[in-house]
């Protein structure tokens, strides 16, 4: 069984990998807007757009801010094994998003910020993966 200081320890790492993907968050809903309603894009074209961004901003501030006792692995490496995994929790991602959007009328930003939820602890077991074993 794992102890209380381990799990309170676990309980931070994921409070940080959520903080962490705070920049990239006040970059990906202007930018979602700005390319939808001021741009003209194509919903899912958009946020296909906007989740790359997102991807890349995260990677970086996950080796700098969460995962410091990281492997030794190559960063170029490291985020090509970030980004390939990353991509399939994006596509399911950006597949619940259109559907929700397209399919069943929800509005498109309210969408991008219950999918950052509902995909949050899926990813920072996976990264977690990628950066520290």
């Amino acid at each position: 069984m794992r102890s209380l200081s381990h799990l309170s320890a676990r309980g931070f790492k994921l409070f940080k990998f959520l903080a962490a993907g705070l920049p990239s968050f006040s970059v990906a809903v202007p930018l979602n807007w700005l390319l939808v309603a001021k741009a003209g894009w194509y919903e899912p074209l958009a946020y296909a757009l906007v989740l790359f961004v997102q991807v890349t901003v995260n990677f970086f501030m996950c080796r700098w801010f969460v995962f410091v006792e990281r492997n030794n692995k190559h960063v170029f490496l490291q985020f090509g094994q970030f980004l390939s995994g990353i991509l399939l929790f994006r596509v399911a991602d950006w597949a619940l998003y259109s559907v929700l959007v397209h399919v069943c009328g929800f509005y498109f930003l309210a969408v991008q910020v219950a999918n950052i939820f509902i995909f949050a602890i899926l990813k920072f077991k996976f990264s977690e993966k990628v950066m520290e074993h």
